[in-house]
């Protein structure tokens, strides 16, 4: 196992137990800060009306903002200045605690934001792995296609839909557009990144946005308008996939041949695909039309790509060709 796949695969998984926590304390650095300071205000009052310590101070504090009552100076000795900065004070800190309180609880509590922080963490930490971004249900096929290859990727999606699909520990919810979850996901370190937005136009801007970050990366992005393709690719992309359109081509000639297996190559100009023929009658491959080449015969479960053109394939193998699908129907016709 070389040493990139043994640091994401292990090394991370051993140190994001203790590091991952501490990305879940950021979420809530604001609410002790604000406590911190509200904390201090009141026991300030204590220090310069009681002369009371700053220990004592500070505990009398937290017994006004949590309404415990454990202190409670003689309100007849107390000044006039005093009782009327702690009247405001206690009114603005009893409702401001409850609220932090539920907020910092619910944080805590919340299993999805400790999920969050494991993936953001792990996306930051991981190296030369495959960046998924975007809304489109193709994001799930190519995670899970990439998780049967055994290839290490982290989602970045803000589609609560697709979130809770893929749930896991390499799936961070946020707007791909804002350029700190991109980071977050890693796309300084990745090798590639897969794009597939609902919409084109935010494809082009999340493409912008990854070139910037990481300039060699390797983009492939998902258009369903195919006048985008050449500005993806001058914005940066290496390979533009137009869905609508190679799905309808696709859908076109399954309608044509039976055999059709799915295209490798699509251009506005021509079609190359895979056929795929199981073979009735026997015939010699120079029989086969122009349009078409074999690539491989299936013989006893074994593929042979070891043919000329006087080869001859017999009942019950399988021929695989490459070509023009229109010519796939007269291949059906010599076959069967």
């Amino acid at each position: 196992m070389d040493r990139i796949k043994f640091w994401n695969k292990f090394v991370l998984r051993f140190l994001e137990i203790f590091a991952a926590p501490y990305s879940v304390l950021r979420k809530i650095y604001p609410q002790l800060a604000i406590l911190s300071i509200v904390v201090y205000v009141i026991a300030l009052v204590f220090v310069y009306y009681q002369h009371l310590d700053w220990i004592s101070a500070i505990y009398a504090a937290v017994n006004v903002i949590t309404t415990v009552g454990l202190y409670a100076p003689d309100i007849n000795t107390m000044p006039s200045n005093e009782k009327l900065f702690l009247t405001v004070l206690i009114l603005f800190t009893v409702g401001l605690f409850a609220s932090m309180v539920q907020s910092l609880i619910g944080t805590l509590v919340n299993k999805n934001t400790w999920i969050d922080a494991r993936a953001r963490w792990r996306g930051q930490h991981m190296v030369n792995h495959i960046v998924l971004i975007g809304n489109a249900e193709s994001i799930v096929s190519a995670a899970r296609k990439l998780q049967q290859l055994g290839r290490d990727y982290v989602v970045l999606t803000s589609s609560k839909i697709l979130y809770e699909e893929l749930k896991g520990d390499n799936v961070i919810l946020g707007d791909p557009k804002e350029e700190n979850n991109l980071i977050s996901a890693g796309v300084e370190k990745a090798s590639a990144a897969i794009i597939a937005m609902d919409d084109d136009s935010e494809t082009l801007l999340v493409t912008l946005r990854v070139q910037k970050l990481n300039p060699p990366l390797k983009v492939v992005t998902m258009v369903k308008d195919i006048s985008m393709i050449d500005i993806m690719k001058t914005a940066g992309a290496d390979v533009v996939i137009p869905y609508e359109d190679i799905m309808g081509r696709m859908l076109a000639f399954a309608s044509l041949s039976n055999s059709f297996a799915g295209i490798i190559y699509s251009s506005r100009e021509r079609e190359y695909s895979i056929g795929v023929f199981d073979v009735k009658k026997g015939i010699k491959l120079k029989d086969l039309p122009p349009k078409v080449i074999p690539i491989a015969i299936l013989r006893d479960g074994h593929l042979d790509p070891y043919f000329d053109k006087e080869t001859e394939v017999k009942p019950g193998e399988s021929l695989f060709v490459l070509g023009d699908p229109s010519a796939f129907k007269e291949v059906e016709k010599l076959l069967s």
